[in-house]
């Protein structure tokens, strides 16, 4: 299968509609997205070379890369949230509970594995973030039609992603044992991700075109 899968296709085509769609774009956290979904075509593809060339683990790019997944997504959020008029103290208390958490698990492991249980916890509070969100939007005076609205398609997405990978982190032992597997030697779990990564890119996509038909509407 080499470089060509279907996470780097989907991030690949996410990128294209960050670029073409958000480029001009004056709410930068909209805008990010763009270098946002280009590193992360570049740590899949780095990941793969890794993995399959240099015959090595790569799980210490996908620490760092945490990083920048958390930073990026728990901003996205607070913007969502602004026009609601939550404070910027609780993102700051969350991004140094996740910093606490990181640099805690990643001396337990001596900086030889992956950060699992800070990804985990990530992934359950980008889940409750997701259903706060819904909350918001039910209780918020503005009708929106949700089939163009940017913010409520890129939340669908992150929650369909963050709660499955909940979900497979929580039955991880049982997803990727051998008994379990089903095509070409393969876990469930596999496929579980493949399956979110093209639902979070998907959606997201529609959300960067949601935001694009939004701004074009409003320069009208």
């Amino acid at each position: 299968m080499g470089f060509v899968t279907v996470n780097t296709c989907a991030e690949f085509l996410g990128f294209l509609a960050a670029l073409i769609f958000l480029f001009k774009d004056k709410d930068p956290a909209w805008r990010l997205f763009i270098p946002y979904m280009l590193l992360t075509c570049i740590v899949e593809t780095c990941g793969i070379y890794l993995r399959l060339v240099a015959h090595v683990s790569n799980f210490q790019l996908y620490n760092v890369f945490l990083l920048f997944e958390c930073a990026m997504v728990s901003y996205t959020f607070f913007n969502l949230y602004k026009p609601y008029g939550q404070r910027k103290k609780w993102l700051i208390i969350w991004l140094c509970c996740f910093a606490a958490m990181y640099v805690t698990e990643f001396a337990i492991y001596h900086f030889k594995g992956f950060v699992s249980v800070t990804a985990a916890v990530m992934s359950v509070v980008f889940v409750l973030a997701s259903l706060y969100f819904y909350y918001l939007k039910l209780n918020a005076e503005n009708f929106e039609p949700l089939q163009f609205s940017a913010s409520f398609w890129w939340v669908s997405g992150s929650l369909f992603f963050y709660f499955g990978s909940t979900a497979c982190n929580i039955f991880f032992d049982y997803l990727s044992s051998s008994n379990v597997a089903v095509y070409l030697g393969y876990s469930v779990r596999y496929y579980i991700y493949y399956i979110l990564d093209v639902i979070l890119y998907a959606f997201w996509s529609y959300a960067f075109i949601c935001r694009y038909i939004q701004r074009r509407s409003s320069s009208l």
